[in-house]
């Protein structure tokens, strides 16, 4: 029987959580909700504090009854993702996963995903706080795709995507989106995006009528699959983890000005109001029916004032009342 951690956890050692992530299961802060929901142990002892501590090489931890064990070295891989892979740890349709193209014995995890059908550029790492770091939309890491779409998109289509269309989890955009190639019924686009929400490439293609035919992507924080055929994977130097690891990405790279900060009148998006509304402000107009038109405050007439020295009523000042009302000064009087 599983038994609670003492009152007072041990002040030596590393904290429960770094090792945690440092055996590749989670960043620290996912680790902590693990810890929090009672899935670790520690020597037997069931670990629900987040200040215990443990030692790397002599404690037994295991997560969900199963042992986890300190890496030897960080690993970094990038493995060229073919389609009709599932980046998934297992599949009850039974289809082919990532994780059988890559080592078994390194405790490795993607660091986000490729759909089903999307091929290119994925990477693996036992380093649960590295794969925060890259995964993670609050960290804006850059990731570029090639897209062959069907027709071909016009210049007005490409400000679009630039600046920003709304999907069903809210606006999107592509940071950099060029035609590369084109024939008479597609063409290819690369795009520069830096959230990698799920299917986003797609679904931002879809939204402004060119539908994906296939996709890759090309680069992910700076690495590519150079050399790689569809398949297979190579390992990161020690150089280069460290870069994506204090900086995010590996070499030189600098985005494109966001166009919607160009100037204090740039367009909304895509699919919002049309020139003739003006999107409320958070919390007025509820209750309002979906649709409906809110007039610009500044597009309302301004109410108009007498001039000075003539007030409503004439030269005496007194303002007409309503026939059949008691003068005022009799109102509110009993009877």
């Amino acid at each position: 029987m599983t038994r609670s951690t003492p009152a007072k956890p041990p002040k030596s050692g590393e904290r429960l959580q770094k090792f945690l992530s440092r055996c590749g299961i989670a960043s620290r802060r996912a680790s902590e909700e693990l810890i929090v929901q009672g899935r670790v142990e520690i020597n037997g002892v069931l670990a629900t504090q987040l200040g215990v501590r443990v030692d790397p090489f002599a404690d037994e931890v295991r997560l969900d009854g199963e042992r986890l064990k300190m890496p030897t070295k960080r690993l970094l891989i990038v493995l060229n993702k073919p389609v009709g892979f599932l980046c998934a740890a297992s599949d009850p349709e039974g289809r082919p996963l990532v994780y059988h193209l890559v080592p078994k014995d390194q405790a490795l995890r993607s660091i986000g995903r490729l759909d089903y059908n999307t091929e290119g550029v994925l990477l693996f790492t036992n380093d649960g706080d590295l794969a925060e770091r890259l995964g993670h939309a609050r960290y804006a890491v850059q990731r570029i795709y090639e897209a062959r779409v069907r027709g071909i998109p016009n210049e007005e289509t490409l400000a679009k995507l630039r600046q920003g269309v709304r999907l069903e989890d809210g606006p999107a955009r592509a940071e950099q989106v060029d035609v590369v190639k084109q024939t008479d019924s597609n063409a290819w686009l690369r795009l520069t995006l830096t959230e990698g929400r799920n299917r986003e490439v797609r679904r931002l293609l879809e939204r402004v009528g060119h539908p994906v035919v296939r996709l890759r992507r090309v680069s992910f924080a700076g690495v590519t699959a150079g050399g790689l055929a569809l398949g297979q994977w190579k390992t990161l130097e020690d150089s280069e983890i460290e870069q994506l690891r204090t900086r995010g990405h590996i070499g030189a790279f600098e985005l494109p000005p966001d166009p919607r900060r160009k100037t204090a009148k740039a367009p909304g998006l895509s699919t919002g109001p049309g020139p003739n509304e003006v999107a409320p402000r958070r919390g007025a107009g509820r209750g309002q029916p979906v649709g409906r038109k809110v007039l610009a405050i500044d597009t309302l007439p301004p109410p108009k004032r007498p001039s000075r020295g003539k007030r409503p009523g004439g030269a005496g000042g007194k303002a007409p009342r309503s026939p059949g009302l008691p003068p005022p000064s009799s109102r509110g009087r009993k009877r």
